[in-house]
């Protein structure tokens, strides 16, 4: 059973060796394309201390992160973000798991109107998961991404309240 704990200061040290971890940073923001010092990362997680993001465990294991950024309380929205980074727990189901409490959090819990999410266009076992929880693709911001010498795109995708009531019936 995935516990979930807020993120403090206490976790950057293991935050700093997944951003660290190329096979991770990959998936994630264009800043962590490069090695990061470990200030740079204290500095970069004080949005995600003030913010409404989690530590993600297994048992008593960190395995990821996940968060709503962007979060528009007066329009009722926020873009949903999930990492995990202990490549040991990939390709097991977590992921669901995880967009499944952040999805329940944003709907019954902050009683948001939708949720959406940016994916890159090679990331191919997000899209499917993704797609399998009911997400919506709603547009390509076209070669909005650089990596290793090719342009890609960044796919968003959307799901809204009456999407996920349907759903829970």
């Amino acid at each position: 059973m995935l516990k979930y704990e807020k993120f403090t200061e206490k976790h950057i040290p293991l935050y700093y060796e997944w951003r660290n971890d190329p096979e991770v940073a990959k998936y994630d923001q264009s800043g962590f394309l490069r090695p990061m010092s470990y200030e740079e990362v204290e500095v970069w997680s004080q949005r995600m201390i003030s913010g409404p993001t989690f530590m993600v465990y297994e048992d008593d294991k960190a395995i990821g992160t996940c968060a709503f950024m962007n979060l528009d309380e007066r329009n009722r929205h926020a873009e949903l973000a999930i990492v995990i980074g202990d490549r040991s727990y990939w390709n097991k189901g977590y992921g669901k798991q995880i967009m499944k409490q952040l999805m329940d959090w944003g709907f019954e819990g902050l009683n948001l109107e939708r949720l959406y999410l940016h994916v890159f266009d090679f990331n191919i076992r997000a899209i499917k998961l993704y797609e399998s929880l009911g997400f919506r693709h709603e547009g390509t911001l076209r070669n909005m991404l650089y990596r290793s010498g090719t342009y890609h795109n960044v796919l968003a995708y959307g799901y809204l309240r009456s999407e996920y009531r349907e759903e829970h019936k």
